[in-house]
């Protein structure tokens, strides 16, 4: 599925080259250019997922290099998460499903566009703004091939079919990707899932978590809470915290303080020193002294 959302960068890329071309010669360009960006995304997810299943011990390994199977795989990888209470492989499954489906008819639409094109049964459809510009925005059958079912599929099943069932691919493909982060970068996977979203790199991405080990989300934000509640009370025990390990506002230690260390007595006001003058030698320096002129 990856190749397709290449396959819109690649006819922008297409575009900007200074060359004019009809539409069939435009559309075999942009499919090389996406077809090598493919081969080498491609490379890196299945490296990735090969990596990761050795190491983590999974069966199956052959499935990362198998194109739909390598979907599914992207689950079975990531069975210490689930999306509610679906396990990340059954997800994956259901979405392999969709891939499978939805390259089909993108592949027919290709096809048919291609025969299209090379016989020059379409018709040029243009737009003019309202200063007089004309600019091309698409393309339809032409009445030479009207009624047909190469016209429907050139005219309708792109745009009111494929178009549809893409969006039920990317819903489910972000469940996927967001289980497969939170196993291998439970820190960065919202950033890590929104890129791979936006833009077909989820292969770069996989490949730079490879080395991660796998572990349950659910696991490492118990473990976060763990660490940040160890860090706040060390703190707090502390002596050299701003009361020397005395709570002032609670009138007693919150912890007991270290040999030789004295805590203010019960009740004593710690702002007390403020208001002293400056004749009292007992009076606290004051810390805006290198503000004054």
């Amino acid at each position: 599925m990856d190749f397709f959302e290449l396959l819109s960068y690649g006819n922008s890329i297409s575009q900007l080259i200074p060359v004019e071309m009809d539409p069939f010669t435009t559309l075999w360009v942009s499919m090389v250019i996406a077809g090598c960006l493919f081969v080498v995304l491609f490379a890196l997810q299945a490296v990735a997922l090969y990596t990761i299943a050795k190491r983590e011990g999974y069966r199956h390994k052959w499935m990362a290099f198998i194109p739909f199977f390598n979907t599914y795989y992207i689950g079975v990888v990531s069975d210490k998460n689930k999306f509610y209470n679906f396990p990340a492989k059954t997800v994956s499954l259901v979405l392999a499903i969709i891939e499978t489906l939805l390259v089909a008819g993108f592949v027919l639409y290709y096809v048919v566009a291609g025969i299209v094109y090379a016989g020059g049964f379409y018709e040029v459809v243009t737009q003019t703004t309202s200063l007089g510009i004309t600019y091309i925005v698409g393309y339809q059958s032409s009445a030479r091939i009207a009624g047909t079912w190469l016209a429907w599929v050139f005219d309708y099943l792109d745009a009111y079919v494929l178009s549809y069932v893409n969006l039920v691919y990317i819903l489910i493909h972000v469940v996927v990707v967001i289980t497969f982060f939170q196993t291998y970068s439970c820190r960065r996977y919202v950033l890590l899932s929104l890129a791979c979203v936006i833009f077909p790199i989820k292969g770069a991405l996989m490949f730079a978590v490879r080395n991660n080990r796998a572990m349950s989300y659910k696991d490492y934000m118990r473990g976060e809470q763990r660490r940040r509640y160890e860090n706040y009370r060390q703190y707090n025990n502390q002596s050299g915290t701003p009361y020397g390990g005395y709570n002032p506002y609670s009138g007693r230690p919150s912890a007991p303080p270290d040999e030789g260390a004295s805590a203010p007595p019960q009740g004593e006001d710690p702002f007390g020193g403020l208001g002293k003058t400056d004749g009292d030698s007992s009076a606290p320096e004051d810390p805006f002294d290198e503000f004054k002129n």
